[in-house]
């Protein structure tokens, strides 16, 4: 009797390392953490697509109903502090897409235009009755992506303004380049889905 009761237990202890080499072997595979480099790279399934923040050429924005690719980046540096602004296209149609991180996310949607018939300067400025009143004005550098009817890189100055959620601001790339004037609407983050172009994720 005592002979089969060890017997017993020596089984089981010999299940149990058996039990145990094989989870370590299993956990050290192609699904685990330590499954060689780039492993920790990889997005896992059913990972959330990138948000505004890490937006760059070819990726695509559904705003307002719409898919808009993004055809051209402005990374626009002041003194060390970054923002970007995004050229996005469907069909005929393009937008800008700005994306400001300075306490807090600002995200504005941009239609640019040379036809508004207004310049920086005054304090308030007003368009089709609503009055903007000036929030800053400078010079800062940039570099470009893509499609953006700009230099690679260089200088810009702009002068920004606003009334409320409403955006009206003023570029322009060279000494010698005319005021590009632009109307934006601050939108949510939330209201944009982001996907990422090919050869990204």
């Amino acid at each position: 009797m005592e002979i089969v009761l060890i017997v017993l237990f020596l089984a089981l202890i010999a299940g149990g390392v058996y039990v145990f080499a094989r989870g370590r072997t299993v956990g050290s595979g192609a699904g685990g953490r330590d499954s060689g480099p780039g492993s920790l790279s990889a997005a896992p399934a059913g990972a959330p697509p990138p948000g505004v923040r890490a937006l760059k050429v070819g990726d695509v924005v559904n705003h307002d109903g719409a898919d808009w690719i993004v055809e051209g980046t402005l990374r626009i540096n002041q003194d060390g502090f970054e923002w970007q602004e995004h050229r996005l296209v469907d069909g005929e149609r393009s937008l800008w897409l700005s994306v400001e991180d300075d306490e807090g996310l600002e995200v504005v949607v941009w239609e640019r235009s040379r036809e508004l018939g207004l310049e920086p300067g005054e304090r308030t400025l007003t368009h089709d009755g609503v009055s903007y009143e000036l929030d800053e004005r400078g010079k800062a550098s940039f570099t470009a992506d893509g499609s953006t009817a700009t230099g690679t890189s260089g200088k810009v100055e702009f002068a920004d303004y606003s009334a409320g959620e409403r955006r009206l601001s003023f570029e322009r790339y060279g000494q010698d380049a005319g005021w590009e004037a632009g109307l934006g609407q601050v939108v949510s983050e939330h209201s944009l889905d982001v996907y990422p172009g090919r050869g990204g994720g």
